[in-house]
Formats: C-alpha cells, sequence, structure tokens
C-alpha cells in the first residue's frame, strides 16, 4: 500500500492541475505499455511519455469528461510513438571511439598523404553506420587495438562471438570494396 502524503495545493493550483495528475496516476502505466508495444524503446519510453503529458496539459479542455480519457490518451499515445519512429529516420547515431584529427602536418606528411587519410576516416565512419550495432560494438574496440578478450568481457559475450563479428565486418567490407 502507497502513503500518500497530503500537503496543500499551491496558490496557483487548479482543477486542470488536479485533473492531470489524476490523468497521470491513472493511465501512465497503460501509456508505457501502448508506448512499448509500438516498438518505442524501453530507453525513450519515459521522454515520449512526458511529451505525451505536455500534450495532454496543452489539450486539456478538449477532453470532455475524464471518463473518456484513455481513448483519447489512446490516440495521442500513437500519434507520438508515430512521430518518435519517423523522427529516428532521420537521427543517427553517434559513433564514439575515433579522434576526428588528421595527422599532424609536422612530420613531413604531403597534402596527398592527408587527403588520403582523410578519405580513409570517412569511408570508415560511412561502413561503420552502415553495419548492425551489434557487429559495430566488437568492431570499434577492435579496430582502436583492443584484444578479442578484452572486448568479450567488456561486451559479455564469449570470444568466438566477437572473432565471428569481426570476421562478419571484414566479408561486408570486402563485398563493399568490389562494387
Amino acid at each position: 500500500m502507497v502513503t500518500i502524503l497530503v500537503h496543500p495545493p499551491p496558490a496557483n493550483f487548479s482543477a486542470s492541475h488536479a485533473l492531470l495528475g489524476r490523468l497521470y496516476l491513472e493511465h501512465r502505466d497503460f501509456l508505457r505499455r501502448l508506448l512499448l508495444g509500438q516498438a518505442v524503446p524501453s530507453r525513450d519510453v519515459e521522454d515520449v511519455l512526458q511529451d505525451i503529458f505536455i500534450t495532454v496539459w496543452r489539450r486539456l479542455s478538449y477532453l470532455v469528461t475524464p471518463e473518456q480519457a484513455r481513448p483519447w490518451l489512446w490516440v495521442i499515445g500513437l500519434n507520438h510513438a508515430r512521430n518518435y519512429r519517423n523522427r529516428l529516420r532521420y537521427e543517427r547515431e553517434v559513433l564514439v571511439g575515433f579522434a576526428e584529427e588528421l595527422p599532424e602536418q609536422g612530420d613531413g606528411a604531403s597534402t596527398e598523404v592527408l587527403l588520403q587519410a582523410m578519405f580513409g576516416m570517412f569511408r570508415l565512419k560511412r561502413f561503420l553506420g552502415k553495419i548492425s550495432s551489434r557487429i559495430r560494438d566488437a568492431v570499434i574496440p577492435y579496430l582502436e587495438g583492443r584484444s578479442i578478450a578484452e572486448i568479450a568481457a567488456s561486451l559479455g559475450i564469449k570470444a568466438k562471438a566477437v572473432y565471428s563479428r569481426v570476421r562478419l565486418a571484414r566479408k561486408r567490407l570486402e563485398m563493399l570494396a568490389l562494387a
């Protein structure tokens, strides 16, 4: 049993605040399950849920009765889940672990070597963006010089799985080089 402490409401507390609080307490679990069912990752469900209740607050005057709130919230939740999935198409995962700097000019590198290095980094980043995140999580530490055993320990998988993922990345890279 949950004990809710009763505090006097602030001076600017209104009936709409009370209604929003009631809607949140009664329907947040329903909306959380809805978002998970609509392929919103669990790491982002709370953020999308917050966006839903911001929309609810803005459109609270459109709610006829609190008893009709579930279908109304269901539509708002579906719209936010759809918008989340649409935004994912245009957002990319940021690859960390690679320095953005080029080789220093002071070590006698010519402009041609610098351009080749820059083009190689561009192609590598583009390749890493095309492979799956599971393979990328094993390949990036491998390229940084970590051992297979270290990578396996950090990912919590077997060393054979790391070897397999690195081999898959090599095959994919070979296929792209031939094309």
